[in-house]
């Protein structure tokens, strides 16, 4: 496999370089990425890897597939109809992991108070709970999606790349914290989940903050209501940040709570607006 890897590695180098010659190495990347995960099901099912290891194949391949597809579909119709989506399934990704937070995750979290319940809680439901942190992954990635769509339509170019940045930076410490969350817990409880909770509250949730922020102060025509509203939600981010960086679990749920029934939706009336 790490052979394989490396060749790939190797035809997407190739690619970069030379774009108006990718189109066959993405073709083959997008295929191993789409057979891969295939044969994780069947590795699954038969007993050789265990559900642990789901995090390496969304990493490694799930994450590729829309990328990958959007560049064998650029300069077609269905390629813009699909970039279009971006804030419609970044809202809809997004509220589906609230839910998921409220009504799979939530006995497992710090939202109970005895720690022994929530371990007993991730046992007795590992597939619910991998599966509710999946769809936080999702979130996320559609988050970094929804940005790049709005950075593509800002008139100061410098703005859409720097909260790119900025928002791919976070991407990294919130994906870890969820790996950790569905590869290691309820084995060493103790140890992992406050690391993950101020890994995605803090750093993780606060550049994603100062990216939309960014892109807002670079986004030309936004006022009124809407710009109050705009800016509400990133004041909330703000505050999820610092309370999480605080240790005040309560603050923190009250400004996640403010910022995903404002964020959700706040983004399908951007995308309307920017379309």
């Amino acid at each position: 496999m790490g052979i394989v890897d490396g060749l790939l590695a190797l035809g997407y180098a190739y690619a970069a370089v030379r774009l108006q010659k990718a189109f066959p190495f993405i073709t083959i990347g997008l295929a191993v990425k789409l057979i891969v995960p295939l044969g994780w099901l069947l590795a699954v099912a038969s007993g050789q890897l265990t559900a642990r290891t789901l995090t390496l194949v969304v990493f490694i391949d799930v994450v590729w597939w829309i990328p990958f597809a959007l560049f064998l579909l650029e300069r077609t119709i269905a390629g813009e109809r699909v970039r279009a989506l971006a804030p419609y399934v970044c809202a809809l990704l997004n509220l589906t992991a609230a839910g998921a937070l409220l009504l799979v995750l939530r006995p497992g979290t710090e939202a109970v108070s005895d720690v022994a319940s929530r371990i007993a809680y991730i046992t007795n439901n590992e597939l619910l709970w991998r599966a509710g942190w999946v769809c936080w992954i999702a979130a996320a990635l559609s988050l970094l999606a929804f940005y790049g769509w709005w950075g593509a339509r800002l008139a100061a170019w410098g703005w859409g790349v720097a909260a790119l940045a900025i928002a791919s930076t976070g991407l990294v410490f919130d994906l870890t914290a969820e790996s950790l969350l569905i590869a290691w817990l309820p084995k060493d409880y103790a140890t992992v989940a406050p690391v993950t909770s101020l890994l995605t509250g803090s750093p993780g949730n606060g550049l994603y903050t100062v990216a939309g922020a960014a892109l807002t102060l670079g986004t030309r025509g936004l006022k009124g209501w809407f710009l109050t509203w705009t800016w509400t939600i990133w004041a909330a981010g703000f505050g999820l940040s610092a309370f999480t960086f605080a240790g005040n679990f309560l603050g923190g749920a009250v400004c996640s709570a403010v910022l995903f029934m404002l964020f959700c939706p706040w983004a399908a009336v951007m995308g309307r607006k920017l379309a």
